[in-house]
């Protein structure tokens, strides 16, 4: 009697993940989004991705988890991990001064809502930086930054850098603040970026495809991009061409990798900092650095009209800059779901590339694509129906 109950039980789940991955590559031929791979990621290392369209425009071929993506600032998240690591080796902690590590960082000035320009009062922390309250901006999270060259020449600004916009530990501006992680990093450990996060973070964690300068042996696996034409809404395909080699590096963006490759980094996250046996961080390390940090004010997001981000809300609830959530040392902390867990982490990059952390159901899911502008419709709304569809088919 076992033997038939046993092969009933495993004919209907593999007809649960047979109807999970129709209804997936349904929602996916739903949309007119070319290319994307997309992945549920389990606490126990297991990996299961849906992908459609070619990795090239000019190939016929399926676009695969191995395939390398510019995830832009998903690049933070492997920052803070860093500057992390160096908290729990008692190299710097997160609440002192860092103007004689980054003098230049903290004799930056602070043009105020009136377009005033005055010198800083407080100091800038490593918490600040985590956090997005020191202070800095992107060009499309403040007016005045994204128009920034006219604004200097009326002000009569002079120097050399972008101001800051507030004291800091005064309010939240997701903003340059990842890059200046980065630096510290490179400050205190004496190493560049790229051969930080290999020797300590992606490599310990086989990211072998995960890289600021992709090496030429895996050159063919990264994709072509797209972007919507504002004018008639639809995509246009980008000729592919090979990025230049970098000599510095950011902590806020520039990495490329690939689904799977990004994968092991959430299983690492979803386990504490373990992966495989190897630990880049300890459990109460990972605790901090996942622990919400906004006390007197939730995240903050202006919107500003540019051309190659659209951060208007989508829907009434589960938009992606969204003014209602929490943020910790790495990424947003949901607190204002209608499908995540309250305390899920999320984030996501430049180019349409996304990640949930659902610490509850002990699983992430990554999606990426390469199209500009960012938040676009269609790349979003395919995303949160993919998750979506994860979470309505939850065993």
């Amino acid at each position: 009697m076992k033997k038939p109950l046993l092969i009933i039980i495993l004919f209907f789940i593999i007809s649960c993940q047979n109807n999970f991955e129709k209804d997936v590559l349904n929602i996916v031929k739903s949309t007119e989004i070319p290319a994307v791979v997309m992945g549920k990621i389990n606490k126990d290392g297991s990996m299961d991705f849906f992908s459609n369209g070619p990795s090239r425009w000019d190939r016929n071929d399926t676009i695969k988890e191995k395939n390398i993506f510019s995830i832009a600032s998903m690049t933070k998240a492997l920052g803070s991990v860093a500057a992390l690591q160096l908290v729990e080796q008692g190299k710097i902690t997160l609440d002192e001064p860092l103007d004689e590590y980054l003098p230049n960082m903290s004799s930056i000035k602070i043009l105020t809502q009136d377009n005033k320009i005055i010198d800083p009062i407080n100091s800038i922390t490593l918490r600040h930086l985590l956090t997005h309250t020191a202070g800095f901006g992107y060009w499309f999270t403040s007016k005045q930054l994204s128009d920034w060259g006219n604004l200097k020449k009326e002000i009569g600004w002079t120097e050399n850098y972008e101001p800051r916009l507030f004291e800091s530990g005064t309010s939240y501006m997701y903003g340059t603040n990842i890059d200046w992680v980065g630096r510290l990093v490179e400050k205190i450990s004496g190493m560049n970026l790229e051969d930080y996060l290999r020797k300590y973070v992606t490599g310990p964690l086989e990211m072998n495809s995960t890289w600021f300068n992709v090496p030429e042996n895996l050159e063919d696996l990264i994709v072509t991009s797209s972007y919507r034409d504002k004018n008639t809404g639809k995509l246009v395909k980008n000729k592919y061409q090979k990025r230049n080699k970098r000599t510095s590096f950011n902590a806020g963006g520039g990495i490329l990798s690939s689904p799977e490759d990004y994968g092991k980094f959430l299983v690492c996250m979803l386990n504490k900092g373990k992966y495989k046996g190897i630990r880049i961080l300890k459990d109460e390390t990972f605790e901090l650095m996942n622990s919400p940090q906004l006390d007197e004010f939730k995240t903050t997001h202006r919107h500003v009209p540019v051309s190659n981000v659209d951060t208007k809300a989508r829907g009434d609830k589960d938009n992606f800059f969204d003014s209602h959530d929490n943020w910790t040392l790495a990424w947003a902390y949901e607190e204002n779901s209608i499908s995540r867990p309250y305390g899920t982490a999320y984030w996501a990059g430049f180019f349409n590339t996304y990640f949930t952390i659902d610490f509850k159901n002990e699983f992430a899911l990554v999606y990426m694509t390469q199209i500009l502008p960012f938040n676009d419709i269609e790349s979003y709304n395919l995303f949160t129906s993919f998750e979506r569809l994860v979470y309505e088919n939850l065993d």
